[in-house]
Parts: C-alpha cells; structure tokens; sequence
C-alpha cells in the first residue's frame, strides 16, 4: 500500500476531481492521511511530530523536498518497483505544508525527491504525485498512457 501523509486541509475542488480521477485508475491501494498545519516557521517542528505520529517504523518513507534527488518518470517508476520488491513496509510519502519539512522527518526519510526546483503549492502537490504514482504504474506494465 501507498500513503501520502500530507499537511493541511484538501479544500480546492478541482485538485480533488484530478485526485479522484487518478486514484480510481491505480492498480494499487492508495490512502491520504492529514495533519494539521500550524501556518508558521515555528510550527514547522509541531508539523514534523504529527507527520511522525503517522508514520510506522516499517514504513518506506519518501520525502518530497526541494532539495530532493530529481528523477525522470522512468526513474520513479523504477523507484516504486523496486520499493515494493524490496521493501517489506507501506510506502509513505510525505508533502509539507508552506514551510517545507522539518529536520525530524528530513531524518527519517529513507529517500527524498523533488519534481522540480520550483515550488509548488502543497495542493497541487498532492495531484501532481499521484498523476506521477499513475504513471510510473503504467510504466512499469509498458501501458501507452506514458507516451
């Protein structure tokens, strides 16, 4: 199974249609955990705790951070192939909210990745991970949906 643990409330309808869209197409099991969001630099570390709370020690813990390693889709796609052979927990990924991650969870993650030098609101993150979880399935069944 997939988790994305993720900060803040989904409240953009159109994000959820696009979310939706991609969720009922996965061949997988995906599961969207919130945690509050404190709205400031200093709430940074209490994000970080309530993200930890979620997470399992068995859990493969993938942050989505700025200064993550960049991957092409093919890239990524080998990333969930090889994370669900190997690795015998759920997959989690993990989306901050406007300040980024804290140094706690930094540290716990096993890999951290970025989709791009840009930043994103973490909304839109939101689908923007799971169209690329989409894709890297089909990529990985050499489904045309990638070309």
């Amino acid at each position: 199974m997939i988790k994305v643990i993720v900060v803040g409330k989904m409240n953009q309808k159109y994000l959820e249609q696009g979310i939706l869209y991609y969720q009922k197409q996965l061949p997988i099991k995906l599961e969207w955990v919130e945690v509050s969001d404190e709205a400031s630099i200093q709430g940074k570390d209490i994000e970080g705790d309530r993200i930890l709370s979620k997470i399992k020690d068995s859990d493969l813990v993938i942050a989505l951070a700025i200064e993550g390693k960049m991957l092409d889709s093919e890239g990524f796609a080998k990333m969930l192939d090889e994370a669900e052979t190997y690795h015998q927990g759920d997959i989690a990924f993990v989306i901050g909210g406007s300040y980024g991650l804290s140094e706690s969870v930094m540290k716990r993650a096993n890999q951290k990745i970025s989709f791009s030098k840009m930043t994103f609101p973490h909304q839109l993150m939101r689908l923007i991970l799971i169209e690329q979880i989409y894709r890297g399935y089909m990529i990985l069944k050499n489904h045309p949906y990638h070309k």
